[in-house]
């Protein structure tokens, strides 16, 4: 047992493993749930069984603080400009909201540097509207030594933020924060890729991950993807495809295969997804064609490891599994891992 909270990151339809289903699943477990964008917020709201939601994306205009106020969200303050709109709408509308800070400590995406973090804090102690109950900073690689770096950055914050609310809480580390130990874990971490089975990096001296931690986490990949055979055909002439005119390389049998760029896989042959070394040319939008004859009507897993297909591609496995279920249809299996068709 820990006293770590969890925040379970469900934004992007939980990296495209449904976000309602998944937040309906870890309701049980996570002491609060995480969005990007105030839409997902309003999709998981009934599934979230009253716990906290947290939306990552800090307010830029009073429609968006109104919506967060209204509907119990919690809010992110990354900068003074930022607590000045909600302080304004909130007494505006007599609404209280509840806000972390977030502050920069090296990724330079969102947050307050030292100078204005104090400002901030002087600005919202004190209001009766605004309620500042965390801070949270993000670390930008999977590198122990800037890490250290971060994580000292970070506590110093914390020491100026707790002089203004002592009771502040705070999360520095995301998955790979998690991973790194304690000492990066202050009162939470933020977990995302690791609830669905991956994680960011690899165990060893550069990332600081231990080798027994990852061993003893034994993660399943959560999400396999399958599709649909639509046609089995005999080439002919021509070409296979878009494209120019050219035979198959090695068989005349063909089969067509429902899954297309449309549906979050690349439209390049080596696009990495299961049995990509057979596809007999570019992917089109909704179809493509492999060589060899499979079952009409037949299911064929198609994405069953995101890494791999990162590999072959040049992205990450986060990019992989947000765009795999773009047009699925989800099945979840209690006893096994999520599938998506």
């Amino acid at each position: 047992m820990t006293k770590t909270k969890l925040c379970a990151v469900v934004k992007a339809n939980a990296y495209g493993h449904g976000a309602e289903a998944v937040t309906a699943a870890l309701c049980g477990t996570a002491d609060l749930f995480a969005v990007a964008l105030i839409e997902e917020g309003l999709a998981i709201r009934v599934a979230a069984c009253g716990k906290d939601i947290l939306v990552l994306t800090p307010p830029t205009a009073e429609d968006e603080v109104y919506a967060l106020a209204v509907n119990g969200f919690t809010a992110m303050a990354d900068s003074l400009k930022t607590a000045r709109l909600i302080v304004r709408v909130c007494e505006k509308y007599n609404l209280p909201l509840k806000v972390r800070l977030k502050v920069n400590t090296g990724m330079n995406r969102y947050g307050m540097n030292v100078q204005t973090l104090g400002k901030t804090c002087k600005f919202l102690q004190g209001n009766p509207w605004v309620h500042v109950v965390g801070m949270d900073s993000h670390l930008c690689e999977c590198n122990i030594t800037r890490a250290e770096k971060q994580c000292v950055c970070f506590e110093r914050m914390l020491t100026i933020g707790k002089r203004y609310f002592p009771a502040l809480n705070a999360y520095l580390g995301a998955t790979y924060g998690a991973l790194l130990g304690e000492k990066y874990r202050f009162d939470g971490v933020r977990v995302g890729l690791g609830l669905y089975g991956y994680l960011p990096c690899k165990a060893n001296e550069t990332t600081g991950v231990a080798l027994e931690t990852v061993k003893r986490l034994d993660l399943k990949k959560a999400m396999a993807v399958y599709a649909k055979t639509i046609a089995c055909r005999t080439y002919q002439f021509g070409g296979i495809g878009y494209g120019e005119e050219k035979a198959p390389e090695r068989s005349k049998d063909l089969t067509v295969i429902r899954a297309g760029y449309a549906d979050g896989f690349l439209r390049q042959r080596e696009n990495g997804t299961d049995g990509w070394q057979t596809q007999a040319g570019v992917s089109c939008m909704d179809a493509c064609i492999r060589q060899g004859r499979f079952l009409q009507g037949q299911y064929l897993p198609i994405m069953t490891d995101a890494d791999e297909v990162a590999t072959v591609t040049g992205t990450v496995a986060y990019e992989v599994l947000c765009a795999a279920t773009r047009r699925a249809e989800f099945i979840y299996d209690k006893e096994s891992s999520f599938c998506g068709r």
